[in-house]
């Protein structure tokens, strides 16, 4: 079962929703068991409802559910997710509840007892340690960015994610912090295809980045982690232009990894590397990317032909944002003090990996302009 999760296929469990109901779920599907990632253990698995109570509102459905153990301290997806659709259904904002994720369920399992291994570290170490609580997650069945062949609807949910995004940091105070291809999701309604965020396992509320136990926790998944968040010498901290950089390496790795999308490309594919190798590896083979221009141009497969300026323009952005940050100043002498100049905006590389910077980029795809929910703060407060 540890080693190969398809196991788990076929398997019933009876849980007690927050509702206080009692519902029977089959696994039919594992969806994927994270691996890779930094301070986060998962499972997802499609399930189906086989209560036989005419009660049930989920006989025969499709959900999702998510398994995750995590410190009993942090804040839980269902927290995040509920604050997120309550700021926006509060402030007006309702497009945003389209590219949110629908929390149908969640339960929480812990082991108050001494008797059992957590209980007995808790009881031996004290504070030291740091008790783990099973968190259980039900939610709508969402669909795979795979699952899009029109570029237009694919270009338009990685700008939905964009949009997202922006609000979540800047209303919802809420900082994503681990942006992969199994996190960019969509839905349709009514025939039209929304962008959707999801798994918000790993995110920070703003106002407690960099503050805490785990202001020095390295989290996203490996491929599409930041350059500065593999380097093991990074202490500046989790920033928002973070999660724009693994945004841009999921689509890098879409147009370049995939002859078309769920058809992975010929051997040998590109960037394989970043998917097989150490956070040092990686860390190098990002620094020599970010840093050698690509005279041939990125090795993008012919389907995705369209989203080469895209890409062109942010790996400019990006890499002109790593090269112009300044060097540690000269320590005077008789101290080890090396500092860095305080006028370069690291938040942003000095304005060159922003929110701005990636919409105007990204607001427009092939034929036309895409669909725009949301300007920034901003635009919204009125602010020129």
């Amino acid at each position: 079962m540890k080693d190969d999760p398809r196991g788990l296929i076929g398997s019933t469990y009876c849980f007690q929703g927050s509702d206080g109901k009692t519902r029977t779920v089959v696994v039919k599907v594992v969806l994927y068991r994270v691996e890779g990632i930094v301070g986060h253990c998962s499972i997802v698995v499609e399930v189906e409802c086989i209560c036989t109570e005419s009660s049930c509102t989920w006989h025969g459905e499709r959900k999702i559910m998510k398994i995750i153990l995590s410190g009993r301290t942090q804040t839980s997806e269902e927290e995040f997710i509920r604050e997120a659709r309550t700021e926006a259904e509060s402030s007006g904002e309702h497009w945003a509840l389209s590219h949110l994720p629908e929390l149908l369920d969640a339960i929480s399992i812990t082991c108050e007892e001494k008797t059992t291994v957590q209980g007995c570290l808790k009881a031996h170490l004290k504070e030291i340690y740091k008790e783990q609580v099973m968190r259980v997650t039900v939610m709508e069945k969402l669909h795979p960015i795979s699952e899009l062949k029109d570029l237009r609807d694919l270009a338009q949910v990685f700008y939905d994610i964009l949009q997202i995004h922006q609000w979540l940091y800047e209303c919802a105070g809420i900082l994503h912090r681990d942006l992969s291809f199994g996190n960019i999701m969509f839905r349709r309604k009514n025939g039209k295809v929304y962008g959707v965020l999801n798994d918000f396992d790993l995110s920070s509320r703003v106002q407690d980045l960099n503050q805490g136990p785990t202001s020095n926790q390295r989290t996203g998944t490996r491929p599409f982690m930041s350059r500065d968040l593999l380097n093991p010498d990074w202490e500046g901290g989790h920033f928002y232009r973070h999660d724009l950089e693994s945004l841009f390496y999921i689509i890098l790795c879409l147009a370049c990894r995939y002859a078309e999308p769920g058809i992975p490309a010929a051997e040998p594919r590109a960037y394989s590397k970043w998917f097989s190798g150490s956070d040092e590896d990686v860390f190098a083979q990002k620094h020599i990317f970010l840093s050698e221009p690509h005279y041939n141009g990125l090795p993008i497969q012919p389907y995705f032909t369209n989203f080469e300026s895209w890409l062109t323009c942010i790996h400019d952005s990006i890499s002109t944002g790593y090269a112009s940050r300044p060097r540690p100043l000269v320590p005077r002498a008789g101290t080890n003090i090396s500092v860095h100049p305080t006028s370069f905006d690291w938040k942003t590389l000095d304005g060159r990996v922003t929110y701005r910077v990636f919409r105007e980029i990204m607001f427009s795809f092939h034929t036309g302009p895409l669909e725009t929910h949301w300007l920034g703060r901003e635009a919204t407060d009125g602010i020129k």
